[in-house]
């Protein structure tokens, strides 16, 4: 695994997640016109990531590479996760669920636990409050983010079907 470490985001550290935030809907885009990004999106996703760096209901992990000597190097974020805890009416029996929005890992530092570490961040972040039921979403044709969240334990839950006109 490279030298770092797992860490929340602060608002320093804005420019760079949005980049690693337009680095995992790069990916997305070449899974499907669906994923295509209007122009002047990474200004719009600045300020949604502003909002959930402020958020309590939210976190925003980073993996923080350090140097040789264990410097921090702020300037080099190799991955990122959000999750954020939601809540519904209260029909069902559980009402809260926590949803990672976004995982994303730089393709040079893939297959080395990065994301992995990042997730359990996220996954203590839920379990300190106390929500049992954890989401994901990802698109059928992600097979690599379909291997990685079933390894993780994650299983069908619902299929979104779409209709193009």
């Amino acid at each position: 695994m490279t030298a770092g470490r797992v860490r929340l985001a602060d608002r320093r550290d804005l420019d760079l997640v949005t980049e690693l935030w337009m680095t995992l809907a790069e990916h997305h885009v070449s899974l499907g016109d669906t994923f295509a990004l209007r122009a002047g999106a990474r200004d719009e996703v600045r300020a949604l990531l502003a909002a959930q760096l402020r958020d309590p209901d939210a976190a925003v992990f980073v993996w923080e590479r350090t140097s040789a000597g264990g410097d921090r190097e702020r300037a080099h974020l190799t991955g990122l996760c959000i999750v954020r805890v939601d809540r519904a009416p209260p029909i069902h029996r559980v009402i809260e669920r926590a949803e990672v929005t976004d995982l994303v890992v730089r393709k040079s530092a893939r297959r080395q636990g990065i994301g992995a570490a990042l997730l359990d961040a996220a996954l203590a972040w839920v379990d300190e409050r106390g929500v049992e039921r954890v989401e994901v979403r990802v698109a059928a044709a992600n097979a690599e983010g379909q291997a990685f969240w079933r390894s993780r334990g994650f299983g069908d839950l619902m299929d979104v079907l779409e209709l193009h006109r």
